[in-house]
């Protein structure tokens, strides 16, 4: 008589790590996509004016609240290395604009102060962000608060 021996595999002790990774590279590709979209929620009161909208494209938004801290695309950034971190972005986007969003509150030097770094960093397409009208105003503010 014959006896068969059932062959088993051997149990593996190791844990398999790709669905783990594939996991964690389609967190990666949603929040690179997604975080663009979202855009900076900075609390700013912006003043009225009566202007044309501008389209928004290759722009870093630059905005001054009423406590005079400066945001550089929605992260708080240091005035001191301001010029420097514009520099380097001008060097990756030659045509890059700046739009400047101040709360209405904020001293008249502090914006000129900002004004001055962008120039020095060699931008020289610079615009100042406002709301057409009350309207528009509350609207922000609504929508900044969401965030």
């Amino acid at each position: 008589m014959n006896k068969r021996v059932k062959f088993t595999p051997p149990l593996l002790d190791q844990i398999n790590i790709t669905p783990m990774l594939d996991t964690i590279l389609v967190l990666l590709a949603v929040f690179v996509i997604i975080s663009p979209l979202v855009g900076p929620g900075i609390p700013v009161k912006l003043p009225t004016a009566a202007g044309e909208k501008l389209s928004v494209t290759a722009t870093i938004l630059l905005t001054l609240n009423k406590q005079g801290e400066v945001f550089l695309s929605g992260r708080q950034a240091n005035p001191i290395f301001l010029s420097v971190d514009l520099q380097n972005l001008k060097k990756v986007n030659p045509d890059l604009k700046v739009i400047i969003q101040a709360d209405k509150e904020v001293r008249y030097e502090a914006v000129v102060s900002l004004l001055d770094i962008v120039r020095q960093a060699g931008i020289s397409s610079v615009g100042l962000a406002t709301a057409s009208n009350a309207a528009e105003d509350a609207e922000l503010k609504t929508v900044n608060k969401k965030r």
